[in-house]
């Protein structure tokens, strides 16, 4: 009791110099004339964020609806003034037309404290970025994805007899599970060269518990992820890897070994793992490097092809009208075909593409973008100046269902996207990959993935929301801790064979 005492004091005493600190920087937005949120000590207006109460794309979004009309709005993460970008000229401005100011995210931690995150794809800085992403390249092109579709649609058609085995008595299945199976199974076998198995059995195959433990994303993980995105002083402190060695050592394993196969047999280029393969071989990029694309697209390439099948499901089950519309023009271009799903009927049935660009909307995978100043910088048509180092973010989320941008914006309405309505929307409040150079490079690769589980599944069920199934948006629990928007709960739905 007598140690307690002093510690305690200790602790109230850090608190109260934090609090004073964090005060201090309160004044930045208001000194610039930026409108914004009034900031509590310490916590600023990220307080329940930083709590786990409430996910980032939540936060930011009380901030954008907190401000109609305005370009700019401003917001304290912590002690750390943060810039949202309400304009949709103004993102286009900062992420494409002055690029060169804004080529980094924020999101990226110094290789001393992450070894293997900090060298994916989407944390390298500057020129590292733009070498490996000219590199990488070539494993997206179209005749690659065609290459890749075989692929492809055997994951689908494992999804179909995964469905169908794993029904109960009511034909209700957890397709969140499901989805995130799918998921891994198509990036195993295009990413790592592998049959993950995930689709093929009741409890998790090897390699899903393997991905599972390495890229678990826990209490820790969401906060030095919130220190590393705002407070690059609190994360100096923690220092947590957001992939720690043990874990990477768990996939780098699985790497070896596929590596070790491939390298005795010659290559055939048929996937992103033989590409990325070639390129480590002929010195275009190093092992460690080579390593990380291949994680990085285990974390992005499965997560955002599960989540995008499994919100269209249940929008789909939500409105059987498009439901119907869709599954007669996917039966009709598949006729057209042989009476075969092949990489052509994504590119074909227009309204699947309706569909996706619609659930995307909705539900994107990324729901906010960020960026950081690399020299200060007057934000477009203002003559408010921010400075070097200074985080801006981009609410993708909020404006995807801003009525300014969109009709009724809470509305599952894919006709909006038809040839003769899509005029009517601006290009630039679409932005569920991002834009401008550093949009996402899977993004040909997730529609086909995506488009092949929607074709598989509707041609073989009717899908319809199960006795407990969220029936709304509201209903719909979110993940209070993660960055992206993912469901704490599975999602029952019901699959009737046709």
């Amino acid at each position: 009791m007598a140690l307690l005492l002093p510690l305690l004091v200790v602790v109230l005493v850090l608190l109260a110099v934090l609090a004073a600190a964090s005060t201090l920087r309160y004044g930045t937005w208001r000194k610039k004339g930026v409108p914004h949120l009034t900031p509590v000590p310490l916590f600023g207006n990220a307080t329940l964020s930083i709590l786990q109460r409430e996910a980032l794309f939540g936060m930011l979004d009380r901030v954008y609806r907190h401000f109609p009309g305005q370009p700019y709005a401003g917001f304290y993460a912590g002690p750390s003034p943060v810039l949202l970008v309400r304009s949709v000229e103004a993102v286009k401005n900062m992420l494409v037309k002055d690029f060169n100011v804004f080529p980094n995210h924020k999101l990226s931690p110094a290789p001393q404290y992450d070894e293997v995150f900090s060298k994916f794809l989407f944390c390298l800085p500057g020129e590292q970025w733009k070498d490996v992403r000219t590199k990488m390249t070539s494993a997206f092109t179209s005749g690659q994805l065609k290459a890749m579709y075989p692929s492809v649609k055997a994951m689908g058609e494992d999804l179909v007899r995964n469905i169908k085995q794993h029904r109960d008595k009511n034909g209700v299945i957890p397709v969140s599970n499901t989805c995130t199976r799918y998921g891994l199974d198509v990036i195993a076998r295009c990413a790592f060269g592998i049959d993950g198995g995930a689709l093929k059995t009741r409890e998790p195959s090897p390699y899903m518990k393997a991905v599972g433990e390495a890229f678990r994303f826990g209490v820790s993980e969401s906060l030095a992820s919130f220190a590393l995105l705002f407070s690059p002083l609190l994360y100096h402190v923690l220092r947590y890897p957001l992939l720690k060695e043990w874990r990477s050592a768990i996939i780098r394993n699985l790497l070896l070994q596929t590596s070790e196969v491939r390298e005795k047999a010659p290559l055939v280029n048929k996937d992103i793992f033989d590409k990325l393969l070639t390129l480590k071989q002929n010195g275009s990029v190093s092992y460690d490097v080579f390593e990380a694309q291949v994680m990085s697209m285990q974390v992005a390439g499965s997560e955002s092809t599960a989540s995008t099948v499994m919100f269209a499901l249940w929008m789909l089950a939500r409105h059987p009208e498009c439901q119907e519309k869709l599954r007669a023009e996917l039966r009709e271009t598949v006729g057209n075909n042989g009476g075969e799903i092949s990489y052509e009927t994504g590119q074909d049935t227009k309204y699947l593409d309706m569909v996706m660009k619609e659930t995307l909307r909705l539900w994107p995978v990324m729901p906010w973008l960020d960026r950081v100043a690399t020299q200060d910088y007057v934000l477009p048509d203002s003559d408010i100046k921010i400075e070097k180092g200074t985080v801006v973010m981009v609410p993708v989320y909020s404006i995807h269902r801003d009525p300014e941008h969109y009709a009724d914006p809470d509305k599952f309405d894919p006709e909006r996207w038809a040839p003769e309505n899509a005029d009517n929307i601006n290009k630039l409040a679409f932005l569920p990959f991002g834009t401008g150079p550093r949009a996402c490079i899977g993004l040909r690769f997730a529609d086909m993935s995506v488009k092949s589980a929607l074709s598989h599944i509707l041609l073989n069920f009717r899908v319809s929301l199960a006795a407990d199934s969220p029936a709304s948006d509201a209903e719909l629990q979110i993940c209070p801790r993660s960055f992206i928007i993912t469901i704490p709960k599975d999602l029952p739905l019901s699959f009737e064979p046709l």
